[in-house]
C-alpha cells in the first residue's frame, strides 16, 4: 500500500526562522491530507540530547494523528583519514538507533560529495572504498532493528543512478537500496524516468519533487552540471514525469512512502497543499496501483 509522506524540508524557511512548529508542520500536514512525515537530522535542537527529542517527536506524531516515514541524515564518506572516518560512522551508528526509536522503517542516507583537499584527485572508484565500508557497517547496524537504509541519488558527485546503483551493489547488504528522488537527477541532467527505471528495482524510500529547467538563469536558480538551470516546482507543474515515475517503481514492486519535497518559489502552504492533490491524482492515473 502506498502511503503520502512530506519532508519537513518543506517548511525549511519557517521552520528554520522559528516561526513554525514541527509539530504545528505535522499538523498541517495532516490537514493537507498527508499520512506521514519526514524528519530530518538538522532539525534537532542542541539545547537538548537527541534520543529525548526522539521521544518528543514521536509523542507529537501520535497527537497529531501522523506517521513519521522516514529519518533522513546527511553524510559525506570521501574521507581518507582514519579517525575522521570512524567519527563519522560513529555518528551514523548512532543515526541508526534514532531511527529506531522514532518507530521508522526506512533510513535515507548520502555518499559523498566530492574530496575535498589534499583528496581531490581520487576519483569515484577511489571514494568507493571509503563510502560503502561505512554505509555497510550502517547496513547491518539498520538490519538488526528491522530498517531498510535508502542512498539518495543527492548532489553533483554521486546524484546519478549509474553512480547510486553501484554504491549499492558495492555494499551489498540486502537491506540496503535506494531512495530515489525523481527530481535529483536534472542537477546531473540525467532525464529521471530513464534514471528511475534503472534504480526502481533498489528502491526503499521514494522522494517525489518537481522542478523547472531553463536554458539561461532566470534568477533564484541553480547551475546544472552540463551548464543548464533549475529551480524547484509545484510537484506536477514542472519537467518531471511524476505519474510514470511512480508507475515505474510501483511496477517493480515499491510499496512504501511517495514522500513529497516541495523546493519552489510559492507559498510553501500552497505548494505541500497542492502538491499533495497532484499527487493524488498522479497515482490515481497509474494503471497499476497498490
Amino acid at each position: 500500500m502506498l502511503g503520502y509522506s512530506v519532508s519537513l524540508y518543506a517548511f525549511q524557511p519557517l521552520l528554520k526562522s522559528g516561526d513554525l512548529s514541527k509539530k504545528a508542520a505535522m499538523r498541517f500536514a495532516r490537514s493537507a491530507g498527508f499520512q506521514g512525515i519526514e524528519m530530518l537530522d538538522f532539525y534537532w535542537s542542541e539545547a537538548q540530547g537527541r534520543p529525548a527529542q526522539a521521544d518528543k517527536l514521536r509523542a507529537d506524531a501520535a497527537e497529531e494523528a501522523i506517521a513519521i516515514s522516514c529519518y533522513t541524515v546527511h553524510n559525506d564518506l570521501a574521507l581518507f583519514e582514519e579517525p575522521a572516518w570512524q567519527l563519522l560512522v560513529d555518528r551514523l551508528l548512532a543515526d541508526v538507533d534514532l531511527a529506531a526509536q522514532l518507530g521508522v522503517s526506512v533510513m535515507r542516507v548520502e555518499s559523498a560529495n566530492a574530496p575535498k583537499s589534499p583528496h581531490e584527485r581520487k576519483t569515484f572508484e577511489d571514494c568507493l572504498t571509503p563510502i560503502a565500508r561505512g554505509l555497510r557497517a550502517v547496513a547491518e547496524r539498520a538490519a538488526k532493528a528491522g530498517i531498510k537504509v535508502g542512498l539518495e541519488n543527492h548532489g553533483r558527485f554521486i546524484g546519478s543512478s549509474e553512480r547510486v546503483l553501484k554504491v549499492i551493489e558495492t555494499v551489498g547488504e540486502p537491506n540496503f537500496g535506494a531512495c530515489i528522488d525523481i527530481g535529483n537527477f536534472l542537477v546531473v541532467d540525467e532525464d529521471p524516468v530513464s534514471a528511475v527505471t534503472r534504480l526502481a528495482a533498489k528502491a526503499v524510500h521514494v522522494h517525489v519533487k518537481d522542478m523547472h529547467i531553463f536554458d539561461k538563469d532566470p534568477g533564484a536558480a541553480y547551475p546544472t552540471n552540463a551548464g543548464k538551470f533549475f529551480r524547484g516546482a509545484v510537484l506536477g507543474e514542472g519537467v518531471v514525469d511524476v505519474t510514470k515515475c511512480i508507475d515505474i517503481v510501483v511496477k517493480a514492486g515499491y510499496r512504501g512512502w511517495l514522500s513529497h519535497e516541495f523546493e519552489g518559489r510559492e507559498n510553501l502552504f500552497f505548494g505541500v497543499a497542492e502538491g499533495y492533490r497532484n499527487l493524488v491524482q498522479c497515482v490515481a492515473r497509474l494503471p497499476l496501483r497498490g
